[in-house]
């Protein structure tokens, strides 16, 4: 179950006055959005404040692990708009090994994530990151159970990693940008009962819609076939299907697209 909202966080403590007045001036303004374009523009008045080469804003579901499942809203704010169309294109997310953490617990430095990857698929993206020139960053997120929604913070740039007090303040904005963010999009609740299934599911749930039989997926997984095999049966029980195939129906139907850390 996810946690309470934290729809208020202390102030960063031994602020100077400029630094103050800056994240009350910035509290203040998110209390005032009420259309899209009012985001935009307050995102983008963020950014120039900011030691920020890139940034976008995300809304995504979570399953129950407090792990995005997928992503509701994209406001790309300044990132190259042909890499953004790619990452959603190609489902990136599900690779990337920043949206892959558990949200809400505090800012994510890119480069301290990137080094404890081990899968082949993360290794990959990471590489496509740095092809493109922004591989230092930080994401932050809030979370709303309400919603069973994250908001996420996606900052760009090695200047603004090395600012721990502006993250901070960043950091204290992020409920007030959610809530102004959630008007925007108007989206309806949905419970993380609604979105059952565990991250190693969502793995199998991926390699099943591809038509791979247990043995199949035990080996890709690097997981014994009695174990895939249990997860299989679970996926059929969560999604309320009457066997394999109609449980892959009912999964596609309802949006289950995440992709695997395969062949780590």
């Amino acid at each position: 179950m996810l946690g309470k909202p934290q729809f208020a966080r202390p102030l960063p403590g031994s602020l100077p006055l400029p630094r103050q007045c800056s994240l009350l001036d910035w509290i203040h303004t998110c209390g005032q959005i009420d259309t899209g374009n009012e985001l935009r523009v307050f995102l983008e008045y963020l950014q120039s404040q900011l030691p920020v080469r890139h940034m976008a804003l995300v809304l995504a579901r979570l399953n129950a692990q407090q792990c995005i499942h997928r992503m509701e809203m994209v406001l790309n704010i300044s990132f190259p708009p042909a890499w953004v169309e790619r990452y959603q294109e190609e489902r990136m997310q599900g690779n990337d090994p920043v949206m892959r953490s558990v949200m809400g617990r505090g800012p994510i430095n890119w480069q301290e994530r990137f080094v404890r990857s081990r899968a082949r698929q993360e290794k990959e993206f990471i590489e496509a990151v740095r092809q493109q020139g922004f591989e230092h960053g930080v994401t932050l997120s809030h979370l709303c159970e309400r919603l069973n929604i994250a908001c996420v913070l996606v900052m760009a740039g090695q200047d603004i990693t090395r600012d721990l007090q502006l993250i901070d303040m960043v950091d204290s904005l992020l409920p007030h940008l959610h809530k102004a963010a959630a008007r925007v999009a108007n989206l309806a609740p949905a419970l993380p009962e609604t979105l059952p299934l565990s991250q190693r599911e969502y793995d199998i749930f991926h390699w099943m819609s591809q038509g791979k039989t247990n043995w199949e997926i035990a080996t890709i997984l690097g997981i014994s076939e009695r174990t895939a095999k249990f997860h299989v049966a679970n996926i059929i029980r969560k999604l309320g299907a009457n066997n394999r195939t109609h449980a892959i129906v009912l999964g596609l139907h309802r949006g289950i697209f995440t992709q695997p850390l395969a062949e780590a």
